[in-house]
């Protein structure tokens, strides 16, 4: 089964959240085989699941506290575990430079995450653009401090968004995606947990049919095109006409 989602940040106003998700319960017939999730403030969640309720459409929230402890202002996952949410952010890009949340930050975060019972969505990516040599260092740098507290069974999902396609509005190569989704395979080698690994940026219909000749990934989170319907379901239907398949051999060579 592929993994597809989408994290709204705050593009969509609270009083548009009923009509949006109304869409999306309308669309499971094809979200839901895709294993789509919705990642949302944390004051929509409890609307979310309301609005989701039995569309086999999963939810979760955009950040959780990286305490144990109760603070003002936070939000703890156990908290979020309840409301029913399955996923939880960790370490969007936004975090870690407007409030300077670091890899030893979004590792904590996730353990607590873990212990809740939720599956941490580790976003990971370079600023600049550089080689894809540089780019699998900096997620490198990103993922193992995770993996490294994580406990061992406890399921991952490794989000590739580099910073600098998001500017370009335009997504990164394949042979740049390749070579961090197979680092990040590599990196995640033995450990029983399952580590799956989606791309973000400048996601559109075609996306996954070029990304699909070159890389394993499991699949691609939305961006822009989660909010219009019509995008969002060719998108997804591109993906379950050609699901990943884990341990196949890749299909064009890398340099």
């Amino acid at each position: 089964m592929p993994l597809t989602g989408t994290n709204t940040k705050t593009v969509i106003a609270p009083c548009d959240y009923a009509d949006w998700l109304a869409d999306l319960k309308e669309q499971a017939d094809v979200l839901a085989p895709a294993g789509f999730f919705v990642l949302v403030p944390a004051l929509m969640v409890t609307a979310t699941r309301d609005a989701l309720r039995g569309s086999g459409i999963a939810y979760g929230s955009q950040d959780c506290a990286a305490q144990s402890d109760g603070i003002t202002g936070e939000t703890p996952a156990p908290h979020l575990a309840e409301a029913g949410c399955t996923y939880v952010m960790i370490g969007h890009h936004q975090r870690r430079q407007a409030l300077r949340e670091d890899d030893d930050t979004a590792a904590r975060k996730a353990t607590r995450a873990a212990e809740a019972g939720l599956t941490p969505v580790l976003c990971t990516g370079e600023t600049d653009r550089g080689t894809p040599a540089d780019a699998a260092e900096r997620v490198t740098s990103q993922v193992r401090p995770v993996l490294e507290q994580l406990p061992a069974a406890t399921p991952l999902v490794v989000l590739y968004e580099p910073l600098w396609a998001s500017r370009e509005r335009k997504a990164a190569d394949v042979e740049h995606v390749a070579v961090v989704q197979r680092m990040v395979e590599a990196l995640s080698t033995g450990r029983p947990g399952p580590v799956r690994t989606l791309y973000g940026v400048a996601v559109a219909p075609g996306t996954w049919k070029v990304m699909r000749q070159g890389t394993r990934l499991d699949g691609l989170a939305l961006g822009k095109a989660a909010i219009d319907a019509a995008a969002r379901r060719t998108v997804i239907e591109e993906i379950l006409a050609d699901p990943p398949v884990r341990g196949e051999t890749e299909r064009v060579p890398l340099p």
